[in-house]
C-alpha cells in the first residue's frame, strides 16, 4: 500500500466534514469589492459571543421572541374594552309605500301611505367589556408560557451556534496542526531525498531508492495541498456560522496547545448532571405545560361567557342633504346592556375535544419522561465516549513519539548502510499512520468535549451573552 493510500485513510474522516459544507460554501464565495479590509481575530470564546450575537438562526429565534411577545399584548387586548365608532348614510331614493286601513272613511279599503324622509344618516358609539369568558383567561396563561417557549428556544439556539462555532473552530485548529505535522515530515523526505540524491550519483544507491522516496515527497505534496483547501473551507464555514461576511479575513488567536491544556477531563468526567438545567428537558416540559393548558382550554369552552356594553346613537332625518347644518336637530339615543351566553347542549362534540386533549396531555407526560431517561443515557454516553477518546489521545500520542523515533534509527541505519530503502519507506509509513491517527485521536477528544460541554451547558460564554 502506498504512503499516500495509508495516510489518506486516517485524514479523510478529518476532511470529510469540511468537504460536505464546501459545495455550499461556494455559492457564498461572491467577491464584494466593499470588504472591510484587515483581519480580525478571534479567541473560541470571542468567536462564541459574536456568533450568539450575529448568528443567521440567532437573529431569527430573537424575532421569534419578538412576535411572541406582540402576541402576548394581542390576547391581553382581547378582555380590555373594545371602543368603535360607525356613521352611515342612507338616501332612500324611492320611500317605502304601505297599505294601512282607511280610519277616516271606509275601514275595508286601503290608502296608501309613505313613512321616512329621502335623507338619513346615524352615528353610532358602542363600548363593550368581556366581563367573564374562561378561553380568554386560560389564553392569558398560555400566552406566557409561549413566551418562555420562545425564549427556551433562544436558548437552545444560542447553544447551537456555540457547539457549532466551537467544533469548527477546533477543526481548523487540528486541520492547522495536521499541515504542520505534514510540513514537517515534507521537509525531512526532501531532505532525505537530497542525501540518497547525491548517493546514487556516486553509485552507492540503486535508482528505485531514490524513486520511492520521490514517491512519498510527491504523496505528502498532494496531502499537503488538499489540506490547506479544506482549511480554507473551514474558515469560510466558520465565517458564515458566525454571520461574518465571507469576504473578510479572520485569524484564530487559540492554539490547539492551550485548547488542549484547559481541558479539564477528569472534572468533566466526574461532573454531575442537573438534568433540570438542560435546555432540551426545560423545552419538552414546557411543551407538557402547553398540553395542559389545552386541556383547560377545552373545559373552559363548558362554561359561560358573559360581556357589557354601552351603546350611543345620534341619527339625523332631513329631506335634504343638509346634515352639515348644526341648526338641525339630531336626535340621540343610548342603551346599556350585557349579554350572557352559556353552552347547553353540543351534541357530544366538545367532550370528545376534551378527552382528545386529555390524551395529548398524557402523551405529552410520557415523552417528558422518556426525554428525560434519554437524556441521562445520553450523558452516560457522552461520559464514555470522551473517556475512551481521551485514553486514546494518550495512547496514540505515545505511538506517534515512538514511530518517529523508529523511523529516525531506520534513517541513520539506511543512510549507514545497515538498512534496506524498502525499511525506510516502510518506517516512514509507519510514522504516517502513527500521525493520522494522532489527528484522529485529537478531533474526536475534542468532539466528544465538545459534546459533553453542551449536555452540560459548560462553555465559558453565558447564554445571556
Amino acid at each position: 500500500m502506498s504512503v499516500q493510500t495509508i495516510y489518506l485513510f486516517h485524514v479523510r474522516r478529518i476532511l470529510a466534514y469540511l468537504t460536505c459544507v464546501g459545495m455550499m460554501l461556494m455559492v457564498l464565495m461572491i467577491p464584494d469589492a466593499n470588504a472591510a479590509e484587515g483581519t480580525r481575530v478571534f479567541s473560541l470564546s470571542e468567536a462564541q459571543k459574536y456568533a450568539i450575537a450575529n448568528n443567521y438562526e440567532t437573529l431569527k429565534s430573537e424575532m421569534e421572541l419578538d412576535v411572541t411577545k406582540k402576541r402576548i399584548r394581542e390576547t391581553i387586548g382581547a378582555g380590555l374594552p373594545q371602543i368603535s365608532t360607525a356613521l352611515a348614510y342612507t338616501n332612500n331614493l324611492e320611500l317605502v309605500t304601505m297599505l294601512i286601513p282607511d280610519f277616516f272613511g271606509d275601514p275595508n279599503e286601503k290608502i296608501e301611505i309613505q313613512f321616512g324622509t329621502q335623507h338619513n344618516a346615524n352615528l353610532n358609539l358602542q363600548i363593550q367589556q368581556l366581563v367573564f369568558n374562561g378561553s380568554y383567561f386560560v389564553g392569558l396563561a398560555t400566552s406566557r408560557i409561549f413566551k418562555r417557549l420562545a425564549t427556551e428556544g433562544l436558548e437552545r439556539t444560542k447553544l447551537e451556534v456555540m457547539e457549532t462555532v466551537s467544533q469548527t473552530y477546533y477543526l481548523i485548529l487540528v486541520s492547522q496542526e495536521s499541515e504542520r505535522i505534514i510540513k514537517g515530515n515534507l521537509q525531512n523526505l526532501e531532505k532525505t531525498l537530497f542525501e540518497i540524491l547525491e548517493l546514487y550519483k556516486e553509485g552507492f544507491v540503486e535508482e528505485t531508492d531514490a524513486d520511492v522516496i520521490q514517491i512519498s515527497v510527491t504523496a505528502l505534496k498532494n496531502s499537503l495541498q488538499n489540506l490547506q483547501k479544506q482549511t480554507k473551507t473551514a474558515y469560510q464555514l466558520l465565517k458564515f456560522q458566525m454571520g461574518i461576511d465571507l469576504n473578510e479575513e479572520i485569524e484564530l488567536t487559540d492554539g490547539l496547545d492551550d485548547i488542549i491544556s484547559e481541558q479539564d477531563i477528569n472534572k468533566a468526567l466526574s461532573g454531575s448532571f442537573d438534568i433540570q438545567e438542560n435546555i432540551d428537558y426545560r423545552l419538552i416540559q414546557t411543551q407538557e405545560k402547553l398540553a395542559e393548558m389545552n386541556l383547560k382550554n377545552e373545559k373552559a369552552q363548558y362554561w359561560p361567557t358573559v360581556a357589557a356594553y354601552y351603546s350611543l346613537s345620534y341619527q339625523a332625518q332631513r329631506n335634504q342633504f343638509n346634515f352639515l347644518n348644526f341648526d338641525e336637530k339630531w336626535y340621540r339615543s343610548q342603551a346599556i346592556g350585557v349579554n350572557l351566553n352559556i353552552p347547553v347542549f353540543k351534541s357530544g362534540a366538545q367532550k370528545a375535544r376534551v378527552q382528545q386533549a386529555s390524551i395529548a396531555l398524557d402523551q405529552a407526560r410520557q415523552t417528558t419522561l422518556q426525554v428525560s431517561q434519554g437524556l441521562l443515557l445520553e450523558e452516560a454516553q457522552a461520559k464514555n465516549s470522551l473517556s475512551s477518546a481521551y485514553e486514546n489521545y494518550i495512547n496514540v500520542k505515545d505511538n506517534m513519539e515512538l514511530s518517529k523515533k523508529v523511523y529516525d534509527k531506520t534513517l541513520i541505519k539506511y543512510q549507514e548502510g545497515l538498512a534496506s530503502s524498502t525499511d525506510l519507506t516502510q518506517a516512514n509509513d509507519r510514522y504516517l499512520a502513527a500521525q493520522g491517527s494522532y489527528i484522529q485521536a485529537l478531533s474526536e477528544l475534542l468532539g466528544a468535549k465538545n459534546a459533553l460541554d453542551r449536555l452540560h451547558n459548560d462553555y465559558q460564554v453565558s447564554v445571556e451573552g
